[in-house]
């Protein structure tokens, strides 16, 4: 039966097996240069030739075998040079089969970290490297390679180099890797990405992974990794995205469904009919999966992660996704172990003005105590400036629900601002569409108009039009009738 190879898409001919040949001259070979350092050489020379019939001949089984043999031969030797040297040269030779590249180039992968000395080891990442470039066939390797090189670099301080090298790989393209190790990729391009602080590029690296991915329970270690990170990215720039990293962390692990196990093709056909009942006792009475057990660390550490999702939700502007994530978060159950952070989403959920002074007194000393509102840090002093004008739009809005119009003095005391600090938060809540207002400055009077939809427009409009032609037919109607009342008279209406 003849034998053949596919390399590339292309149908090659086995046309000699040297099968018998690599059993007979390889040992040989490598006992030639053991015994001998004078012979390598001459060793190598034997498995060239050797390599050379068995590429011809389109032998991959016995072509991959003699290149790994010349391999062994060099790292035995610890000839880390000639190694370099024939690795390049074997990969460029003429109709050189993919196959036994790959196991060539996985063999040399293995003495990366076997190198004596670190320039003997970046030299060789550097060779592999270079004859992997743009071979599909051996992307997985190329991308091992990439991740030791910038791990390296790292370790010597140069960060911008290691997240250049890293950006170089297009983790997303490769089909052949699994997809955990390709999150575990992307993951460290983000992670070196914040490090150079490149947040224009983390951002765009993060939308090649899909969430859907954390969905199973098995990799939430990269989900916890992911969302962190997400975290260092957002904090500074969009409260409202940093509530939404925290809430996914606050959830607790999900159980680990157990794998059915394989049957035989016998025991599948006999346990139809008791899958189909198992089938219909679950759709009846479905089970819920058991919870995973925490430990108090664990729980402390969800705790601490949720009250961040209050307060980063709480310090975001106010608009509609805000308030239906206030909302969404006051449903968690777990906010019963925080009272404290329960009360305070209920004072900006509800409405009515929240005194400064009294909330200071209530919640300065427990907010103190976060990690968000240090004051010896540039993120702490923006979160409480934030959280104070947070408070102050809050109550403007509630002035605006309640008053059509107000004295400028009387809104400064309710607010406990001077006017001209008034004039700028009403004037910021007005550019931002969150409140209608016009001022009467010299009569130092606001005036608070109702925000209207473009439904609630179209609606009084087409109310204004139905009114008005409801009015044109009755008048029409009158007027016929009283054509009819006079023509039976006999009397028209020009006499």
């Amino acid at each position: 039966m003849d034998t053949y190879l596919f390399d590339g898409g292309r149908i090659q001919k086995m046309e000699v097996d040297y099968a018998p040949a690599c059993d007979e001259k390889i040992p040989v070979a490598k006992e030639l240069a053991k015994k001998n350092p004078d012979s390598f050489h001459e060793a190598i020379e034997m498995l060239l030739s050797l390599e050379k019939q068995t590429r011809l001949g389109a032998d991959m089984v016995s072509c991959s075998r003699v290149l790994v043999a010349i391999c062994q031969v060099c790292f035995d030797a610890g000839n880390w040079n000639a190694l370099n040297e024939y690795v390049t040269l074997l990969v460029r030779r003429r109709s050189q089969l993919k196959q036994a590249v790959s196991k060539m180039i996985q063999e040399c992968c293995s003495y990366v970290d076997k190198t004596p000395d670190k320039e003997t080891k970046l030299k060789l990442i550097d060779t592999l490297r270079a004859v992997t470039e743009g071979k599909i066939y051996v992307e997985i390797e190329r991308a091992r390679l990439t991740k030791i090189l910038a791990d390296i670099k790292e370790a010597d301080g140069d960060i911008p180099g290691a997240a250049a090298v890293m950006e170089e790989l297009q983790v997303e393209t490769y089909g052949s890797m699994d997809k955990r190790e390709k999150v575990e990729l992307i993951l460290e391009q983000m992670r070196l990405c914040l490090l150079k602080e490149d947040f224009v590029s983390t951002q765009i690296i993060a939308k090649k992974i899909s969430i859907k991915f954390f969905d199973d329970p098995l990799q939430h270690d990269l989900k916890l990794k992911f969302y962190n990170l997400m975290i260092s990215l957002d904090r500074d720039t969009s409260y409202l995205k940093t509530s939404r990293h925290y809430q996914a962390i606050a959830e607790p692990p999900k159980p680990v469904e157990p794998k059915p196990e394989p049957m035989d093709e016998d025991k599948k056909k006999g346990d139809e009919d008791k899958k189909k009942k198992e089938k219909e006792e679950e759709t009846k009475k479905p089970e819920p999966p058991t919870p995973v057990e925490l430990t108090p660390e664990q729980e402390k550490e969800l705790k601490d992660k949720l009250i961040c999702a209050v307060l980063y939700c709480i310090l975001a502007p106010y608009d509609n996704e805000q308030s239906d994530m206030m909302a969404h978060l006051s449903k968690n159950k777990k906010l019963e172990d925080i009272p404290v952070y329960k009360e305070i989403l209920r004072l900006f959920m509800s409405k009515e003005l929240i005194n400064f002074d009294t909330f200071n007194n209530d919640f300065g000393t427990v907010l103190a105590e976060n990690e968000m509102f240090q004051e010896n840090t540039k993120h702490g002093k923006k979160c409480i400036t934030e959280l104070k004008d947070r408070l102050i739009e809050h109550n403007i809005r509630i002035i605006a629900m309640y008053y059509s119009r107000l004295h400028l003095t009387r809104m400064s005391e309710l607010l406990n601002l001077p006017t001209n600090r008034c004039e700028e938060y009403l004037s910021k809540l007005a550019n931002s569409d969150t409140i209608r207002v016009k001022i009467d400055r010299p009569a130092e009077i606001i005036y608070f108009t109702v925000k209207k939809s473009p439904s609630d427009i179209l609606n009084a409009w087409s109310n204004d039009v139905s009114q008005l032609m409801s009015l044109v037919n009755k008048t029409c109607h009158l007027i016929n009738k009283e054509e009819c009342i006079h023509s039976v008279k006999g009397i028209t209406v020009e006499d």
